[in-house]
């Protein structure tokens, strides 16, 4: 959550983990101000937070609510095609970025995070079964596979 100490969530991954309860954090990228820089710092900040699960989307704006009025009324939709309102498809930029370079970006954070094998054979040989469950899910899926489809 925006705002959210986050030694808050530090310690509540811990406190988690330490239980062996499952954790699962959510990271949306593409935000008007976001960077290059802003989104490294993010997956960083995963990484370093390392729940066992984490879900990467995109800023949608999605009809019905201020955020797509704002960005209809300001032209920064350039995607109308609501097929691809899904967060994971940008439909639009950031003030830095193209939507291109969003979805790529998004791919990173995927990469990034999953793509690590220690990650993998940790996640795929833990203790949780549900831990132990997704994670060989996600392998046999090819994740990244599917995501870099997107671009």
């Amino acid at each position: 959550r925006k705002g959210l100490d986050s030694n808050a969530s530090y310690e509540a991954v811990r406190l988690l983990k330490e239980n062996d309860i499952f954790t699962h954090a959510m990271m949306i990228i593409g935000d008007r101000k976001d960077t290059h820089e802003t989104i490294e710092t993010t997956r960083r900040f995963v990484d370093d937070l390392d729940p066992d699960f984490v879900v990467f989307t995109i800023l949608t704006p999605f009809p019905g609510t201020d955020v797509y009025d704002s960005a209809k009324e300001m032209g920064w939709i350039e995607d109308d095609n609501l097929f691809n309102y899904d967060m994971a498809h940008a439909v639009m930029g950031t003030e830095t970025l193209t939507r291109r370079e969003v979805q790529e970006e998004l791919y990173n954070c995927y990469n990034n995070f999953y793509g690590s094998w220690g990650r993998r054979i940790k996640g795929i040989f833990s203790t949780n079964k549900l831990k132990r469950s997704v994670n060989w899910d996600m392998a046999k899926r090819g994740l990244l596979v599917q995501l870099k489809e997107l671009i």
